[in-house]
């Protein structure tokens, strides 16, 4: 998740429901209040290194210093790896919905102030997927993405027990998540649900759900199945993430895209979404 405003909103980004214009100039800067406000939406972010994480029980509900620092996470404690996250988790919206480029997923629309409003790839080339852990449940990064107070968002999000996939930004429009303008315009994010010190959570659900999309992204927009091209939020220049930290296999998970490619999994390109 993301927590670096001051680089991630687009320029000349007003806090507005409406989002800004994607041929704003790239010469303003976001104000302090702004990018504070969209930092402590992720504060729990890979880059917070001892932040808290729900424990086993009720009290390992934490208090989420968030969304202008009032929010408070909603529900019971923190659900263990083997638990299937659909608990809080909304359903898919059937208005608007974009034309599913990859049929599994499931329409939970962003905020509209979260995002910029594009035409890629013809307003900008697709050349990146950006991988994430949300630090965060699943219901809660849907809250996070949802708010419009919060700033960031990514274009999907994958859970932990089940592989269950939401898209919440077209693939046409630049979603908030690499902590890089440059980066969000020519990206595609991909949260999974999870703590970058919690391998439990990166299942094998998750790792085969993940693939199959990114395997999809990479056909439709040309992207190289390689690290080059499939980065990790730590590497997007400047970031002061680490996810996806350690455990995360990319061995595994290149070998699922490749096979995914290989074997013609992939989505047609998009007409919308």
């Amino acid at each position: 998740m993301d927590a670096e405003p001051l680089n991630d909103v687009p320029p000349n980004a007003v806090p507005s429901d409406c989002a800004p214009p994607n041929d704003a100039p790239p010469n303003a800067v976001p104000s302090d209040s702004a990018s504070s406000a969209a930092a402590s939406a992720s504060s729990g972010g890979a880059s917070s290194g001892g932040e808290s994480r729900p424990g086993p029980g009720p009290a390992g509900v934490r208090r989420r210093r968030a969304l202008g620092g009032a929010a408070t996470l909603l529900g019971a404690a923190a659900l263990g790896a083997a638990t299937a996250f659909s608990v809080g988790r909304p359903a898919a919206s059937a208005a608007s919905r974009p034309p599913e480029s990859y049929p599994p997923t499931h329409w939970i629309p962003a905020s509209s102030a979260n995002y910029t409003v594009s035409g890629r790839p013809g307003s900008y080339p697709v050349e990146y997927l950006v991988i994430h852990v949300t630090q965060e449940t699943f219901p809660d990064t849907v809250k996070i993405f949802q708010d419009p107070k919060s700033k960031v968002s990514a274009h999907y999000a994958v859970a932990s027990a089940d592989g269950y996939v939401a898209q919440f930004v077209r693939e046409r429009d630049i979603a908030w998540h690499a902590g890089n303008w440059s980066y969000n315009t020519r990206s595609i994010g991909i949260e999974h649900e999870g703590w970058i010190d919690r391998p439990e959570y990166f299942t094998d659900a998750l790792y085969q759900a993940s693939a199959r999309l990114a395997a999809a992204v990479c056909a439709r927009y040309g992207i190289p199945a390689d690290r080059d091209h499939i980065i990790g939020h730590i590497e997007v220049p400047g970031s002061t993430h680490t996810d996806p930290g350690p455990y995360w296999d990319w061995d595994r998970y290149l070998r699922l895209v490749t096979g995914h490619l290989t074997a013609g999994g992939a989505g047609r390109p998009p007409a919308g979404g």
